[in-house]
């Protein structure tokens, strides 16, 4: 200190210093340790805000601490401040008169009044001298005390933290200087570590253990587990990947385990987490994933193509193999086309076959092949049986299939009828321009050359109808009329061969210029009916072009695009558009084929594409998505573009036509069938209404024969079969009730008597017709179940079971009586039945004797109108058994004639077979001729007794059927159906 008022105070400053500073020293450095321990407590919690909290309360001691040191040094270089300080406490009333005395001089000790510098000064050391210093010290002592309480308690209250909790100490610095949530310091928490591998469960492999923190390669779908011993007890410790985090859990014996499912590649470490930060301990575990492989799928002869309308093919074999890392669950065909799929099962696995073989046969005329315009992609793929990210699928290469063009299937099969017209039309020719020759030897070389002519026209029509063209065929009615015509024709030419005149001659013209006629009226119709057909799958390609060109348009617009459509492009859509496109260009072509409405339909599609065309190349997508919607509206009416007052039907929109009834029904070219077509067509109406009431007779007669036993016969066989039904049950007891295989005796044996117990069942309800069913069947099922369990008693692949014939026999033996009382009384019931409705049985007789004369007369009437002979051979058939089953009608013989009905009824299906239908193999256009799409009149009960009498049956039997507290029930389930 300059001043030199100091002076006399210097002695007693410093002997209070020397007893004071140290106490005092070590209180603040207790204090500041204190504090600095409490926050790292509190820096712990891990949070912001006690992170924040810890931070602030270090600042603000630290800060403290600074401004005591600088306070205290102003302090100590004030006279008047020491005065105070150390002679306050010891003697107040002479510390006031020291600082009065201080107050007459200035610092520099001079008079601060009149008086004079050196009598001021004297006084002042004067008072200082008078100070108690022996007080003043007693008070220094007493100072330094208190300060050494005050340490000792912040001293023990630092240790007492230090053992209760070291090395949270530690933590909390470690979480106070952490960045980014993690601690820069890291640390140990788990002792003894072990790590143990459970390979997923596909693998069937038993668990191991591997190093820890050491790089390890393991499949994915493993669960990792580490177990050890804490370092720390009431840590929270996790194992992470730096993103996902799975805490340990007490296994109840002092260890902690923490299970990791294995997925993606990981660097898993053991961490502790504080709130939002983790110490990380200094060792990590890298585990390499090994992910499960997809299927290797590989599809015999792919990648290839196959051009359905050049390559004569009928069937694409499909053989494949297929591989998999682990195991395989599903394996399917898979066939797309223009955004379509369509997905078959081919093999369904267990998941752990880990290869497979196998084949399928594609056919041409699949529906999904038939329905596609675009190139279809056959495709086989696998599905593993991946359990963690899920079941994989494997592809092969694809067999593409590049269908015909819309329409040419049918422009070749109308092309092929053609060249088949022109035959004849030579052959006509031919024939009227050859006269039959007076002279022997030019008759003889005249016959040759007819009846080779004959023959060659006949196997051209045979190779005509039998070809497929693009996979379809003629259909099967248009191929009875032309057999039978061609027919007509031979036999004309066999009768001129044989004895040549000009009658015959003429009759051998006739006979050509009829299937000329028929030729090109099947042609010309045929036409027309592809024409629309084709036309109206077309309109569905003008739809699909109108689509796409409004999503291209939507991906053009000025607006804004949406998020899809930013991810997106405009190419998809256009691309769907060129595909439609393509398909109309070529659909058009073979519009071209198909005859004059054909030329007229397929003109207007090109009329139509070149405006869409004008659209997109000026950038006018709307209206030439407004001309896609024209095509497809004008495609869904193909009718000819200009009409007049005398044809049917109704003309196109270019002739401003309205709409109307579709053309077809009448005049018009090729839209009615030829008198030969019309005379086959009500022949094959006839042979159906025939087959229809001749199957009615059938049930008139099983319900006669059903409905003919009394109450009172009902009664006592009901009564007496439930006897016989125990019985049944008694003779089946012995047989098992599950089988050990398929191929068992057991599986055999249970069969046997579960058909046993449908016999007793059937006694008891009261019918006899089932349990005779169900009895030959348990007798056969018996007879198979002997014949195994005499081979298994040879093999040693399979249980033996030494009783097995015994028992079989011994049911068997007990169950042949059964059968034939059944039998026995069933065929009692049956003649008693046929004596009672001997009046109703002659009734059918006389029906069915009328039947058999429709199937005579329609045969007769077949014959001139060229019907194949098959199925006139099953008219005849079907004629003689009808007549047998009338006279035993009339006879009273009702089983014998059923079996004659029935056979009737057999040969009639036949012969509506042999007739042909309009559906053949790959045809997709229905005839118009068919008599099955004809309007036909459903007859009302009060005109007809069939509808009521099937009415009454269907009831009454559903009623018999059902007995219990359900009987009611099926009987108002019936009624509600037939109302």
């Amino acid at each position: 200190m300059k001043s030199p008022l100091f002076d006399p105070l210097r002695p007693l400053s410093e002997a209070w210093l020397r007893a004071v500073r140290t106490p005092r020293e070590r209180a603040i450095a207790g204090f500041v340790v204190l504090s600095i321990t409490s926050a790292m407590f509190l820096a712990r919690r891990g949070t912001p805000g006690a992170r924040a909290a810890a931070a602030a309360a270090i600042a603000a001691v630290i800060g403290a601490v600074v401004w005591l040191h600088f306070r205290e040094k102003r302090a100590w270089d004030d006279p008047a401040r020491i005065i105070r300080r150390i002679a306050f406490s010891a003697d107040r009333e002479r510390a006031d008169r020291a600082l009065r005395a201080l107050s007459l001089v200035t610092e520099d000790g001079e008079a601060s009044t009149g008086t004079s510098a050196p009598l001021a000064r004297l006084h002042v050391e004067r008072t200082i001298a008078a100070l108690p210093g022996d007080r003043i010290m007693m008070g220094a002592r007493r100072r330094a005390m208190q300060f050494g309480i005050a340490s000792a308690v912040f001293g023990v209250a630092v240790l007492v933290l230090g053992i209760w909790s070291p090395w949270a100490i530690l933590e909390g610095a470690d979480v106070l200087v952490a960045r980014g949530g993690i601690a820069p310091v890291s640390m140990r928490w788990l002792d003894d570590v072990q790590m143990l591998v459970r390979p997923p469960e596909y693998l069937h492999a038993e668990e191991y253990r591997e190093q820890p923190y050491d790089m390890a390669q393991l499949h994915r779908g493993t669960l990792v587990t580490f177990v050890g011993r804490p370092l720390h007890s009431n840590r929270r410790i996790f194992l992470t990947d730096g993103q996902s985090e799975i805490p340990f859990a007490d296994d109840g014996h002092h260890r902690l385990v923490a299970r990791w499912p294995l997925g993606e590649t990981v660097t898993l470490r053991v961490v502790a987490r504080f709130g939002d930060v983790r110490i990380e301990e200094p060792e990590a575990t890298p585990i390499t994933s090994i992910p499960d492989r997809a299927p290797e799928v590989v599809l015999e002869g792919a990648p290839r193509k196959v051009l359905l309308a050049t390559e004569t093919v009928s069937e694409i074999p499909i053989r494949y193999a297929v591989t998999d890392d682990h195991g395989l669950r599903e394996v399917h065909l898979v066939l797309r086309s223009a955004g379509r799929e369509e997905r078959r099962v081919l093999a369904r696995l267990d998941g752990e076959t880990r290869s497979d073989r196998g084949g399928h046969v594609l056919k041409t005329t699949d529906p999904f092949v038939k329905k596609s315009h675009a190139p279809v992609e056959v495709r086989v793929e696998a599905k593993d049986n991946d359990p963690v990210t899920g079941p994989k699928w494997g592809a092969s290469a694809a067999i593409t299939l590049i269908p015909p063009e819309v329409g040419e299937p049918e422009a070749r099969r109308i092309e092929a009828l053609r060249k088949l017209r022109d035959a004849f039309v030579d052959a006509l020719a031919w024939r009227l321009g050859h006269e039959v020759p007076k002279a022997a030897p030019d008759r003889k070389a005249f016959v040759r050359d007819l009846v080779r002519g004959a023959d060659e026209t006949s196997d051209f029509l045979e190779a005509t109808l039998s070809g497929s063209y693009a996979g379809l065929r003629v259909p099967s009615r248009l191929q009875a009329i032309l057999r039978g015509q061609m027919r007509k024709v031979r036999v004309a030419v066999e009768l001129e061969a044989r004895a040549p005149d000009k009658a015959k001659h003429d009759a051998t013209v006739k006979a050509t210029e009829r299937i000329t006629l028929v030729v090109d009226a099947i042609l010309r119709g045929l036409g027309q009916r592809d024409t629309r057909d084709t036309s109206r799958r077309l309109a569905d390609v003008a739809e699909d072009l109108a689509m796409g060109l409004a999503e291209m348009a939507r991906h053009t617009s000025p607006a804004p695009p949406s998020p899809q459509q930013q991810q997106g492009s405009d190419k998809p859509s256009s691309d769907r558009a060129d595909a439609a496109a393509e398909v109309l260009t070529g659909g058009g072509r073979s519009l071209l084929a198909l005859g004059s409405l054909g030329r007229d339909i397929g003109e207007i599609v090109s009329a139509y594409l070149a405006r869409v065309a004008r659209g997109r190349k000026d950038d006018d997508l709307h209206h030439a998505e407004l001309a896609a919607r024209d095509l497809a509206a004008r495609l869904r009416q193909p009718d000819p573009s200009f009409g007049s007052k005398g044809q049917s039907g109704r003309a196109g929109g270019e002739s401003g036509g309205g709409r109307g009834t579709e053309a077809g029904e009448s005049g018009g070219e090729g839209d009615a069938p030829d008198d030969a077509e019309r005379a086959f067509n009500e022949a094959a109406q006839e042979l159906e209404r025939l087959a229809q009431d001749h199957a009615g007779g059938i049930n008139n007669v099983e319900q006669a024969l059903a409905g003919a036993g009394s109450e009172d016969e009902m009664k006592q066989l009901s009564d007496e079969a439930k006897k016989h039904a125990a019985q049944v049950r008694e003779a089946t007891r012995s047989l098992p009730t599950i089988g050990a295989g398929s191929d068992s005796w057991t599986s055999k044996g249970a069969a046997a008597r579960e058909h046993g117990e449908q016999m007793a069942r059937s006694l008891e309800h009261g019918n006899p017709a089932d349990a005779v069913a169900s009895g030959r069947n348990a007798l056969q099922a018996l007879e198979e179940a002997k014949r195994t369990a005499a081979r298994e008693k040879w093999s040693i692949f399979s249980p033996r079971d030494n009783d097995a014939e015994k028992k079989l026999d011994e049911a068997q033996k007990k169950l042949e009586p059964e059968v034939k009382w059944a039998e026995q009384k069933l065929e009692a019931l049956r003649q008693r039945a046929a004596e009672r409705a001997q009046s109703q049985l002659s009734r059918e007789g006389e029906e069915e004797d009328k039947r058999a004369e429709r199937a005579q007369k329609l045969g007769e009437k077949g014959r001139e109108q060229g019907v194949p002979p098959p199925a006139l051979d099953s008219l005849d058939a079907a004629e003689r058994a009808a007549r047998e089953a009338a006279r035993a009608l009339k006879r009273g013989e009702a089983d014998k004639a059923l079996e004659r009905q029935r056979e009737a009824q057999r040969m009639l299906e036949m012969a509506k077979e042999a007739l042909g239908n309009n559906s053949g193999e790959g045809e997709r256009a229905e005839s118009e001729g068919d008599p099955s799409n004809d309007h036909a009149d459903i007859p009302k009960a009060d005109a007809h007794k069939g509808p009521e009498d099937f009415r009454r049956r269907v009831i009454k039997g559903l009623g018999q059927s059902s007995s219990g507290r359900h009987g009611d029930a099926v009987r108002r389930y019936a009624e509600g159906l037939l109302r």
